[in-house]
């Protein structure tokens, strides 16, 4: 280190690396460890390294070990210190403080200035900011950074528990919608007892009849023998299905009757539970427009 900064340290008040390990309550070798990370940044930003000094320690046996240290000025210390914890770097503040004042009272104080002036807070700063010391700078900043910090902490809360109402009231909005078109079709179905055609019910999944009778073929629930559909035997017996007997003229004047399987309300909920566990759900539910009526079959079966 050169003559010229040497002196420029000592005209200044310093701190060495051992009573910031004393102060903060760490070991001087974390505390020499972290000044050495911090040195490279403020090598390139000051244009020069931190001072490095050597004591002298006696060992044991009548030999000596010198044992490096630093001794950093005020500004120096306040920038190392932005790596330690809160309750360190007020400590450090603190300490500095402390050492501002001791040399404040050594010096005599002017005609023109009482001490009250030279311990003003943050609390009560002069109007001109040229006039503020080092000191009320200092303090400025670190309750500035704290205010952000906490200002952060509290956005970042608000923002997690906003999200979490937006997405609870979102599935609960999702579930309630779900269970008024499920309601809303119910509904429909039971509104009378009477028996419906595959074709009615198929109209309710915009199907033609045929395409919805051969879905329930495919999943199981029933078979064509002859010209009529007809359950299979897990399904019969449960009131599902009526038979209605259709009237069919012929030209000769004289009418014949073909059967065909009809379905009760309880048959189409029945349907209503057994396809939507396959994955069909009536029209009304998807929110999608039936089939044109030229495109659906105009015979019941």
């Amino acid at each position: 280190m050169s003559n010229e900064n040497l002196n420029k340290i000592t005209d200044q008040q310093t701190i060495t690396s051992m009573e910031i390990a004393e102060i903060t309550g760490k070991n001087h070798y974390d505390v020499m460890k972290a000044i050495r990370k911090m040195e490279p940044a403020w090598e390139k930003v000051q244009g020069g390294k931190f001072s490095v000094l050597q004591r002298v320690t006696q060992l044991g046996n009548g030999g000596t070990k010198m044992n490096p240290y630093y001794k950093l000025t005020k500004t120096e210390c306040l920038f190392v210190a932005t790596k330690f914890n809160d309750e360190a770097r007020a400590k450090l503040v603190l300490r500095w403080e402390q050492l501002e004042k001791e040399r404040l009272m050594q010096q005599p104080v002017p005609q023109n200035e009482t001490p009250s002036h030279m311990y003003e807070t943050v609390s009560n700063l002069p109007a001109d900011p040229s006039q503020l010391t080092r000191k009320q700078l200092l303090l400025m900043a670190l309750e500035a950074e704290e205010e952000s910090e906490r200002l952060r902490e509290e956005k970042q809360q608000l923002e997690s528990n906003n999200y979490g109402l937006m997405l609870e009231n979102s599935q609960k909005e999702q579930q309630i919608k779900q269970l008024e078109e499920r309601t809303a079709y119910l509904r429909v179905i039971m509104a009378d007892n009477s028996t419906v055609t595959a074709s009615q019910i198929a109209q309710d999944y915009g199907m033609s009849a045929v395409a919805f009778n051969n879905l329930l073929r495919g999943i199981g629930i029933q078979r064509k023998i002859g010209e009529q559909w007809i359950l299979y035997s897990p399904f019969l017996n449960h009131g599902y299905v009526a038979t209605r007997m259709i009237p069919i003229h012929h030209a000769g004047g004289q009418d014949t009757f073909k059967p065909m399987t009809v379905w009760t309300q309880l048959g189409r909920k029945f349907l209503y539970d057994r396809l939507k566990k396959h994955g069909t759900l009536p029209v009304m539910e998807r929110g999608q427009p039936q089939l044109p009526a030229s495109q659906q079959s105009s015979h019941t079966y």
